[in-house]
């Protein structure tokens, strides 16, 4: 349930429930007065038997002295009071004083006619009044009021106990609006601030999260928790691209540092004056261009990765027919058999069309093929392909790979280079793709590539594309890298 309508039911039924209790408490009250009143009537009704028969008496309802009425005297006491009336409304009898002024008060017709034969109970006293007749005439009325002794006396017990009922009551509502707070907002509360105190403190969190609740501070603990891991996944990126800089920066002074030691010493040599053949100054013009151009080569990678990296770049996209695109690109490498030492089979099997940046797609295929060659067995085979969804895969491919190519390629026109070589240990083969990881050459001991940059641009470009990239490699059987690109 959302707090704020189960906030506002509760505050409902905080509301409600004193009114109710109080009804409670008052219908018990009455239910209890109406059941003793009940016995004290029928208690009092053998007592009023002797005292209704005095008062009966027609020879006491006239105005006479007070000496008439001694005999009455016997029937008042502290918890009797007798009243008697003329049916004008003079009353001519009172056990609460003398006869003067009794004769001194008079009562409303309407008053006095009021509630003739019928017990009244109130609070404190029971009430009788009654008319007296003589031969057929009204000659008076007479009014019997009877103290509640046992009633008043109980007065202080019941209001003990209305008042200890109230009490407990009010614990018990404010102890049980307190538990559902405490369950509802204050412990949520607490463990969301516990959680961002240790967020804060560069804590990992403890895994003792409340059972998922369905209503607002479960939406913000699920935020929270939400933004936590943003904000940490941002973090671990940001740490891992800042190695990856000084990664960078450390395997681009180093590679750098080779051509500058040549530049400098044929530099050197030309500048000193050293008597120097005329092809070996163009030998040496050479090496230092060479050396240049490398540099340049080394610093351009560089910059294409950077921005193949920044969320800013907008590649120009074009649409393009697959067949005529990709039959173009890779009729380019057939150039590559040199001296019958690498054999290129090229399998363009595609009728769709692509939306891609043809520059940066040519340049995603140049470090696929180049880095196939610098591992190719002499007299090996690079198999280059591209095959649309719906194509059946070359005949070179792996065979143990057909099944997670078909997996891997679902919906997407897959990009493929294949190549005859020693095979990439798996440790390499995770990271790959990263920058300046290169593959080592393990018949020359030593790392085959150029700037280490060209399958991280790659990856980046395919990305770029809204595809993916991956290697897999087979001892014996040679290394593919699959480039997957979506369809139109």
């Amino acid at each position: 349930m959302k707090l704020k309508y189960w906030l506002m039911i509760a505050f409902l039924i905080v509301m409600l429930l004193p009114v109710a209790a109080g009804w409670a408490l008052i219908s018990l009250y009455n239910y209890h007065s109406d059941q003793r009143s009940v016995a004290e009537y029928i208690e009092l009704s053998g007592r009023l038997a002797p005292i209704e028969q005095r008062l009966s008496d027609p020879g006491l309802y006239r105005l006479q002295s007070s000496d008439a009425y001694a005999s009455l005297s016997g029937l008042a006491s502290d918890q009797v009071n007798v009243d008697l009336y003329l049916p004008s409304g003079i009353r001519v009898y009172t056990s609460g004083g003398d006869a003067l002024s009794a004769g001194a008060y008079t009562v409303r017709g309407s008053e006095l006619y009021r509630n003739l034969y019928d017990m009244q109970i109130r609070h404190r006293t029971f009430t009788l009044k009654k008319p007296v007749w003589e031969k057929g005439k009204l000659i008076g009325i007479y009014e019997i009021t009877m103290l509640r002794r046992e009633w008043l006396e109980g007065i202080s017990i019941r209001t003990t106990w209305v008042i200890g009922f109230a009490g407990v009551f009010f614990i018990l509502l404010y102890g049980t609006v307190i538990w559902l707070l405490s369950r509802k907002l204050f412990r949520p509360m607490r463990h969301l601030m516990d959680r961002m105190h240790a967020f804060a403190r560069g804590e990992i969190p403890m895994d003792d999260a409340p059972a998922a609740r369905r209503d607002e501070m479960g939406m913000l603990l699920e935020q929270f928790d939400a933004m936590q891991d943003k904000v940490r996944q941002t973090q671990t990126e940001v740490e891992k691209e800042q190695k990856e800089k000084e990664l960078m920066v450390a395997s681009l002074s180093h590679d750098l540092k080779t051509p500058l030691m040549s530049i400098s010493a044929y530099a050197e040599a030309l500048s000193v004056g050293t008597p120097l053949e005329p092809s070996e100054r163009r030998d040496y013009r050479d090496v230092l261009f060479g050396n240049v151009n490398r540099m340049k080569h080394m610093i351009g990678e560089l910059e294409m990765y950077t921005a193949l990296g920044s969320s800013e770049l907008e590649m120009a996209m074009v649409e393009v027919e697959g067949e005529e695109f990709f039959d173009m690109l890779l009729g380019s490498y057939g150039g590559l058999v040199e001296h019958g030492q690498i054999d290129v089979k090229t399998v363009v099997r595609t009728d769709r069309l692509y939306w891609l940046h043809p520059e940066q797609l040519m340049r995603l295929t140049d470090n696929l093929i180049n880095n196939a060659l610098r591992h190719t067995s002499t007299n090996g085979v690079v198999g280059l392909g591209v095959i649309a969804s719906d194509q059946q895969l070359p005949e070179w491919i792996i065979s143990t790979l057909v099944l997670e190519l078909d997996n891997f390629r679902t919906g997407s026109t897959l990009i493929l280079v294949q190549n005859e070589g020693p095979a990439i240990p798996e440790e390499q083969l995770n990271r790959i793709f990263e920058p300046y990881v290169q593959h080592q050459n393990q018949e020359e001991k030593a790392y085959a590539g150029s700037s280490g940059l060209g399958l991280s641009i790659a990856k980046r470009i395919a990305i770029k594309h809204g595809g993916e990239m991956r290697m897999w490699s087979a001892e014996g059987l040679g290394t593919l890298a699959a480039c997957r690109l979506p369809e139109m």
